[in-house]
């Protein structure tokens, strides 16, 4: 198949952890509906909702996923979301975001550059700062700590020498 063929997605991670049945989301893109089924059809998890979601930053292609969270749609139950202080402010401050914290579709937790999140006995995720456009919230990056390997997930940068 010539790769133009190919569905392209917008950028996300999910992150399965087989042992602990754990899945999360790295950004929560337009896209979020195929790639939460092929997460659980990879995962093999009964429920198509990600234990956690972590955010890199307000760019409306990393976090508008979000709204398939809401009750007109899958009416999620208390999601982890993770981010940053200023994200975690725009979602808490800005509808139609807030209204999926008041009826309680997420629940965002705070983290702050360099705090390592234990997620399960082997999962491990910490996030870095990144030069990114920070119009509206600080951008991460996500280093992703498992058993046996450690992984960078860097979905935008302005330039790698500003680094």
């Amino acid at each position: 198949m010539n790769p133009s063929d190919e569905e392209q997605f917008v950028s996300s991670i999910g992150i399965i952890d087989h042992s602990n049945q754990y899945t999360v989301l790295l950004d929560a893109s337009p896209d979020i509906t195929e790639q939460l089924q092929a997460l659980q059809n990879i995962s093999g998890k009964e429920s198509q909702l990600p234990n956690a979601i972590f955010l890199t930053h307000a760019h409306i292609g990393h976090y508008t996923g979000l709204m398939y969270l809401g009750r007109e749609a899958c009416n999620a139950k208390n999601i982890n979301t993770y981010c940053l202080p200023r994200m975690h402010s725009f979602i808490q401050n800005n509808g139609p975001w807030n209204q999926l914290v008041n009826l309680q579709n997420i629940k965002p937790q705070q983290i702050d550059f360099e705090q390592k999140i234990e997620l399960t006995i082997s999962l491990d995720i910490k996030a870095i700062q990144v030069p990114h456009r920070d119009e509206y919230s600080e951008t991460a990056g996500f280093y992703i700590y498992g058993p046996e390997k450690t992984a960078l997930f860097i979905p935008d940068i302005d330039k790698w020498s500003k680094w």
